[in-house]
Order: C-alpha cells, then sequence, then structure tokens
C-alpha cells in the first residue's frame, strides 16, 4: 500500500514558511481529549459499524462522560467530521494571506504546516474518516453542511486582508474547499491506495491555471 508522501511540495520562494504561533496549555489538552476520543470513536465505528455503535459506549470506551462528547462535538457524526488540524490550517492560512500571498500560495504553505501529523502519522484515522464519510450518507449529509461553513470562514480570512470583497472571496474560497474535497473523493474512489498527496498536486495545478490572473488588489469593489 502506497501512503501519503512524507512531505507537502515546497512553497515558492519568496514564502515565509514559518508557522504561526501554537495555540495554548488548555487549547492544547482540550485538542488531546477530543483527539483520544475521537480515535476511540474511529476504533469502534471501523470495527462495529457507524449504527451500531452509540455515544454512550464511546464514552465508557473513552473514560470520559457523554456530555462531554456532545459539548466537544455535538453529535455523533461530529465524531467523524472533526478535524482536529482545522483550526491550525486556518490560522496557517490566515498568517500566509497576510503576507500579501495570493489564495493557491497561502493554501499550499498551510497545508504544509500540517501535512507531516495530518497524512502520515495520523494516516490511519485520516483514512478510517474519509471512509466512514463517503460510505454513511448521515455523516456525508452533515460533512457537506460544514465543509459549506468552511468555505465562509476562508472567504472571512481572506475579506479580511481588504484585498476581496466577501462575496468575490466567498466565490475564490468554493472553488478551493470543494477542488480539495473533489481530490479527497477521486482518492477514496480509487480505494484510498494511492498517495493522497498527488491528488492535491492536482488541484493545485488546476488552481494555478484557475487563478493565474486573479490580482487582489486590482479588485475594485476591495477598495
Amino acid at each position: 500500500m502506497t501512503g501519503p508522501s512524507p512531505s507537502p511540495a515546497a512553497p515558492p520562494d519568496g514564502t515565509d514558511t514559518a508557522s504561526p504561533p501554537r495555540p495554548g496549555l488548555r487549547a492544547r489538552k482540550k485538542a488531546a481529549t477530543m483527539h483520544h476520543v475521537q480515535q476511540i470513536a474511529l476504533d469502534l465505528f471501523t470495527r462495529d459499524g457507524f449504527d451500531s455503535v452509540s455515544i454512550e459506549q464511546i464514552a465508557d470506551a473513552s473514560e470520559v462522560s457523554p456530555s462531554t462528547i456532545y459539548r466537544y462535538f455535538g453529535t455523533k457524526e461530529g465524531l467523524v467530521i472533526h478535524d482536529e488540524y482545522d483550526d491550525r490550517l486556518l490560522e496557517a492560512l490566515r498568517h500566509f494571506l497576510s503576507q500579501e500571498g495570493d489564495l493557491r500560495t497561502g493554501a499550499e504553505s498551510a497545508l504544509a504546516t500540517i501535512w507531516e501529523e495530518h497524512f502520515v502519522a495520523d494516516e490511519l484515522p485520516t483514512r478510517a474518516r474519509t471512509r466512514l464519510w463517503f460510505e454513511v450518507p448521515s455523516i456525508r449529509a452533515a460533512g457537506y453542511l460544514a465543509i459549506a461553513d468552511k468555505v465562509d470562514e476562508v472567504a472571512r480570512i481572506m475579506a479580511d486582508t481588504g484585498r476581496w470583497t466577501f462575496p468575490r472571496a466567498r466565490i475564490i474560497a468554493s472553488g478551493t474547499v470543494w477542488s480539495v474535497m473533489a481530490a479527497m473523493r477521486n482518492w477514496y474512489d480509487a480505494g484510498l491506495e494511492t498517495d493522497y498527496r498527488g491528488h492535491v498536486d492536482d488541484v493545485m495545478s488546476w488552481l494555478k491555471q484557475a487563478y493565474a490572473s486573479e490580482a487582489p488588489a486590482a479588485d475594485s469593489d476591495a477598495r
């Protein structure tokens, strides 16, 4: 089986690849608890099937209360949809866009900050989440709603730079985020046996061409 490559493509020359500041201690403790609970849940879902596992079973196996799971994840589907790297990815994107970079370069650089952990160290849970996402209808439905919210988060980050209006940013962010989701679907359709990096590189190559004429500073509505 070919797993994800150990590192993403290097950002273009001149791009500051320094990571944004780490989260505080409290945030890291919460993240550690969520990581533990999610790992237990994924193991149970994979072994017994999503519909056969209850929140109470997950709580018991994780040694936390059911209320903690609901507070942190919202729903049972949230145990699969939640991506612990999303907040770091968005903060990294904000960091790189603040340096006047374009969205494609910012997305590549942001991905580089989490790639090793997400797609190499956490390769197995990432594959498990992807499989459940595309095979369980309730997860897929809830997941696509969550992705729509992520599009708006990316658009707000772009608009905050002052180089795009929010409506313009939403269009560009939609093209980017949903393209990455299409790459993930291609990865799933290939049996999750191929190198996910190759699918992402295809997206970035397309974005480079699609947004070649995109000049944020020239967006007159943003002025």
